[in-house]
């Protein structure tokens, strides 16, 4: 019998305190978190070290915009999901579809989020959420 692989998820969020929050939830049902990453390049650095089996992002990191991270998940067919205090309007039309949380989140609802991402598809394949 084999075990069954940890998953991951890569948290890209400025808010230190909220970050722990994310992190006690996440890993207290087994997933393994990687980061937080507080800046884009932050991101981009663990997405490309750790791949991550989904990501969850801050819209807005201090000073900047995580919209070219978006577009990078995308096309590199990572899932995420938004949890932002901006609206969805905010949301590039691009991404408008992708799972969206508003601030604060209920911890049941955000993994309840997290888990569908992970839900294989038809052949197999992870969702691309």
């Amino acid at each position: 019998m084999s075990a069954i692989p940890q998953r991951s998820v890569l948290l890209v969020e400025d808010e230190a305190l909220l970050a722990m929050d994310i992190e006690t939830v996440l890993g207290a049902v087994g997933f393994q978190v990687i980061g937080p990453a507080s800046t884009s390049a932050e991101a981009y650095r663990l997405i490309l070290s750790d791949k991550p089996d989904v990501t969850i992002l801050d819209l807005n990191l201090g000073t900047e915009m995580v919209f070219p991270v978006l577009d990078y998940l995308d096309d590199v067919g990572i899932p995420f999901l938004i949890l932002s205090g901006h609206s969805h309007q905010m949301v590039p039309a691009r991404h408008a579809g992708r799972p969206f949380l508003q601030k604060p989140c209920e911890p049941g609802t955000l993994l309840r989020a997290v888990r569908g991402m992970l839900q294989p598809a038809a052949g197999g394949q992870l969702k691309h959420a």
